[in-house]
């Protein structure tokens, strides 16, 4: 029985609307006055402080019960996440990769099932590591080197860099969204923009033909 094409999706900025939840924290959490506009994951730049003041910072937002609970789903826009994961579950099998912390894996967990109920299973949900120390638990490697490991046909990220790591094994990468973080004048030759999930659809419908 032939196996079906794999496509890896990431959680943040892809499944869940993370950088407007995580700015809607800050300001809630410390008084930033911030909009997602702001965000990047140079953290000591979003909040102008020293390195390790952020890291501290973030630290303890990873500790905080409330800290997930800010985010939200991308089904909020005019095409459902849901339904054209959905759609696409029928041809493909669907996995998550995700560059999250492991202290946060049974809250990501809880969220992906609450928010994207029978799409994915906790066994396609992998953690890569990249800012865990490597145990047991961790598989602690970039993005393109998780993905060929797991034979991974496609890749939808909003990170152009782990786009570009997965298109380095060749492994066809959709860049979500338009955001601050991933604006470039001109894409690495393979790479696709797909702006929302309307896109996603419209691609892989386009794949089908």
């Amino acid at each position: 029985m032939a196996t079906r094409p794999i496509i890896a999706v990431d959680i943040d900025d892809v499944l869940a609307d993370n950088a407007k939840g995580f700015i809607e924290y800050s300001n809630a959490k410390w008084g930033t006055t911030l909009t997602p506009a702001d965000y990047t994951e140079d953290f000591s730049v979003m909040w102008q402080m020293d390195m390790m003041d952020a890291k501290r910072r973030m630290a303890e937002s990873f500790l905080d019960v409330n800290f997930l609970g800010y985010d939200h789903d991308v089904s909020a826009h005019d095409v459902s996440a849901h339904d054209v994961l959905l759609e696409l579950k029928e041809s493909y099998d669907l996995i998550v990769v995700t560059s999250r912390r492991l202290l946060l894996k049974n809250d990501t967990l809880a969220w992906i099932h609450d928010k994207y109920p029978g799409i994915f299973t906790d066994d396609k949900i992998y953690f890569a590591g990249i800012w865990d120390t490597i145990d047991e638990h961790s598989h602690n490697k970039t993005k393109g080197d998780l993905l060929k490991d797991l034979g991974a046909n496609y890749l939808i990220d909003d990170q152009l860099k782990h786009c570009i790591a997965a298109q380095q094994h060749g492994i066809q990468s959709l860049l979500f969204g338009n955001y601050t973080w991933n604006t470039s004048d001109a894409l690495p030759e393979g790479i696709v923009r797909v702006n929302d999930w309307d896109g996603v659809r419209g691609y892989f419908n386009e794949q089908a033909r």
